[in-house]
């Protein structure tokens, strides 16, 4: 009564736990980070008040959030938990049946690179940054002044999601003044 999946590299062994199964084959597809793939609540150490005020309050509200594409921007320092939060969300999210995906600006600008000689890798970052919840994290660590194919695409991607009213989910240590520094007027505006 063993059951044993492959997802890529990772073997999901449980006893009839097809559903558990299946949860995590969905958080390896989205590239959810595998440390928050079972976080609760009560894994909730650091700005447990927020947590409960905007994430579970968003959580809540999921199909207003997918419905009117209202997404949200984490700021602050390193270990304050927007990781967390956003991981939490997305898990949640996949609970619900919906599409997520999750990854950070720096990964991004490297996937989009792979995709000029892989048109099957391409199409499926395509496919993924299509979903119902796309989180991207770590923004302004990586050097999107220097690098303006990273800079349009980013543009296009965020335009293309605020019009088709797609939730996004934002991570970044900078502030809301920084960050028109750091991307621009437009970025900063969407």
């Amino acid at each position: 009564d063993r059951y044993t999946m492959q997802i890529g590299v990772l073997t999901v062994e449980r006893y009839k736990d097809e559903a558990r199964a299946s949860y995590y084959a969905a958080c390896y597809e989205a590239c959810l980070p595998k440390a928050f793939w079972d976080r609760t609540s009560a894994d909730v150490k650091r700005n447990k008040r927020a947590f409960r005020r905007v994430v579970l309050a968003y959580i809540k509200r999921w199909k207003v959030a997918l419905n009117n594409g209202y997404g949200l921007i984490f700021n602050g320092d390193n270990g304050t938990g927007k990781t967390l939060f956003l991981s939490f969300i997305l898990s949640q999210m996949i609970k619900r049946e919906c599409t997520v995906y999750y990854t950070s600006l720096a990964q991004l600008d490297v996937d989009l690179k792979s995709g000029f000689t892989d048109n099957k890798r391409a199409r499926r970052l395509e496919k993924l940054l299509d979903c119902d919840f796309l989180a991207l994290d770590e923004m302004g660590k990586e050097h999107v002044k220097d690098n303006s194919y990273l800079r349009s695409r980013l543009e296009l991607l965020l335009k293309t999601r605020f019009d088709n009213g797609d939730p996004t989910l934002l991570a970044t240590n900078l502030d809301l003044d920084t960050t028109e520094e750091h991307y621009g007027s437009s970025i900063a505006s969407m």
